[in-house]
């Protein structure tokens, strides 16, 4: 029986006039981990932070990349103390990627140029502007077309996120200004699982708030998950924009990308933005009997104005059995600079968890041959500690080789 538990926060919003101290929050995580281990929830083993690091720099701002800087030096900080306290310092253990507060509207704004829109061009302008990936932007405000003229500096509003993420992991992993290339695999051999964390900022600006998915990401992370020594995994995908909002939104991430991730075989997904906690279950539509399993968490330290109160998850897995505990832990008290976390009865006010059932991963497929069939199983002994047998299955590829029966 393989068990772990994941710490689920999003939308730290990090800046010096958020109303509260990273020693302050690092101290109430630390007093409410005391709280869920007396009531028999496991400590985390993995940290996911779905987006939003921090509230990003408005347009107009004097040094914009001077105020960038200094919002990520918080949040590294914040998240640098988190890894040390929660787990004993391993970065690697902790997942992140950007949301759309990490897109620099400044890079944004600047990559910008005014469209005139003569009397002959309305109908192409419209159609343009209405199409998968199109560089206009329509604004309200200004009641004008822009059209994103420099195509490098539009690459660059994720430029001080790349920058942050290379100083946060050592240097051990970077992030690419690609669109194309905006993934990152987790792998965590211990665990039997792998955790894909997606940019859900493609095309993602303040004129064009839906978030999005680069196809060549999602293709490049599962062409990845078919190396023979990461098959078998349970695969968790990790992004920032909720999949699904008011008719009246128009931030949201199209299902379909959700549909995607469920025919690649992720069995979870957690993202964040709406600043909420929910939980989904949402069926492929497409024949086969699949599903994904996505969480959502709310705003870790969002200011007053949020609608709804800070929240963030503890979700504990049984990868043997595919089953999983929800924990939402919710701020109790009126006091943003002094909060004080504590159970969300979810269902009844009896039950402090949501327990469910998830899609299992997916069967390695062995390539033909009785010795690779027998390496892929000794090494997924290995991987989850069992030595004994890791090294019986090794010694049975030996015999096999030497009397020539593969």
């Amino acid at each position: 029986m393989k068990k772990l538990s994941v710490l689920h926060i999003s939308d730290l919003h990090r800046d010096r006039e958020n109303p509260i101290r990273n020693d302050v929050l690092l101290n109430s995580l630390e007093n409410d981990r005391r709280n869920y281990i007396a009531e028999q929830i496991r400590p985390p083993d993995l940290v996911i932070v779905s987006g939003d690091l921090i509230q990003g720099i408005e347009k107009g701002t004097q040094d914009p990349d001077a105020g960038l800087r200094e919002q990520y030096a918080e949040a590294i900080e914040f998240l640098a103390a988190l890894t040390d306290r929660f787990l004993e310092g391993h970065r690697n253990r902790l997942v992140l990627v950007p949301g759309n507060h990490d897109v620099s509207a400044d890079h944004f704004y600047r990559s910008l140029t005014r469209v005139e829109i003569r009397p002959d061009r309305k109908r192409e302008l419209a159609k343009t502007l209405l199409s998968p990936g199109s560089r206009l932007r329509w604004s309200w405000s200004d009641f004008e077309l822009y059209e994103i003229a420099d195509k490098d500096l539009y690459a660059q509003r994720l430029a001080a996120f790349c920058e942050f993420y290379g100083e946060f992991y050592q240097g051990s992993r970077d992030y690419d200004l690609d669109p194309a290339a905006q993934v990152d695999l987790f792998d965590y051999p211990e665990f039997g699982l792998t955790v894909a964390g997606f940019s859900s900022c493609h095309h993602n600006d303040l004129l064009n708030r839906q978030g999005s998915i680069h196809p060549a990401c999602i293709a490049s992370a599962t062409e990845r998950l078919r190396d023979t020594s990461l098959q078998g995994r349970l695969r968790i995908a990790v992004w920032h924009h909720n999949a699904e909002g008011q008719p009246v939104q128009s931030d949201y991430m199209s299902p379909d990308l959700i549909q995607n991730l469920i025919d690649c075989d992720f069995s979870l997904g957690f993202h964040g933005h709406q600043h909420r906690p929910q939980f989904l279950e949402t069926r492929f539509r497409h024949g086969e009997d699949k599903k994904i399993t996505v969480i959502s968490a709310g705003t870790l330290c969002g200011g007053p104005s949020f609608r709804y109160g800070r929240a963030y998850n503890l979700v504990e897995f049984d990868t043997t059995m595919h089953t999983g505990r929800l924990h939402v832990r919710e701020m109790q008290n009126d006091n943003l600079n002094l909060p004080i976390w504590g159970r969300r009865f979810l269902r009844s006010s009896t039950e402090g968890c949501y327990e469910f059932k998830y899609h299992p991963p997916p069967e390695p497929v062995a390539p033909a041959g009785v010795v690779t069939a027998l390496l892929m199983k000794a090494q997924r002994l290995h991987d989850s500690g069992e030595y004994k047998e890791a090294g019986a299955r090794s010694r049975k590829v030996g015999v096999l080789e030497a009397v020539g029966g593969v």
